[in-house]
């Protein structure tokens, strides 16, 4: 696993390891406020928020 957030993956880690990202985007439940990317864990967002409190 990476310790990187996904915001901060470089464009060629989404193709080399667009595998871990499909597992982290699933049923997400967490946005970055930052890039608006969405994930199911919070460890993987630069700056995470729970989209339960807004939903």
């Amino acid at each position: 696993m990476s310790d990187k957030a996904i915001c901060k993956w470089s464009k060629s880690a989404y193709q080399t390891k667009f595998e871990l990202l499909l597992s982290f985007v699933e049923d997400p439940k967490f946005i970055c406020t930052k890039c608006g990317r969405a994930a199911n864990k919070k460890k993987v967002l630069c700056k995470p928020r729970s989209m339960k409190d807004h939903l």
